[in-house]
């Protein structure tokens, strides 16, 4: 069974990876070019949007668990061909989705239900995320 503590350890994993991507998207935007970058410039700063809510979200929940939120955002590569960008972005999205997945598992074990749904509710968005660029990476 998980500990709270387990769960701090992986809701903290968690924020550094929204925080990451928060950076990484910013970052790519400002990397893409042409028609095609235009897009992506759109759907970036979406998505931005979303990461921060689910970073606002873990945040609270780590305090609120007792633990003391990261700050430091997860590392990432910097690939300059958008198609290894995209391509990066849904290896780390999957990842995102396992992550949450795995956490919601624990916060159920014990016992902490809105939790639970939230951190199932935050994989779908990055499974939602995932397809979209599946759908672009096919288009390129």
């Amino acid at each position: 069974m998980a500990t709270i503590a387990e769960l701090i350890y992986g809701l903290n994993e968690d924020l550094a990876a929204e925080w990451g991507t928060v950076i990484r998207y910013t970052y790519q935007a400002s990397k893409s070019f042409g028609v095609m970058g235009i897009e992506l410039r759109e759907m970036f700063a979406e998505e931005i949007q979303d990461e921060l809510g689910h970073a606002a979200f873990l945040t609270d929940a780590i305090v609120d668990l007792g633990g003391e939120p990261t700050t430091t955002p997860k590392e990432f590569d910097k690939p300059d061909d958008l198609k290894a960008m995209l391509e990066l972005d849904l290896e780390m999205e999957l990842q995102d989705v396992e992550n949450y997945l795995e956490h919601a598992r624990m916060a159920e074990e014990l016992g902490l239900i809105e939790l639970k749904f939230k951190l199932e509710e935050m994989a779908a968005d990055e499974a939602g995320h995932a397809r979209e660029l599946r759908r672009i990476l096919k288009g390129l």
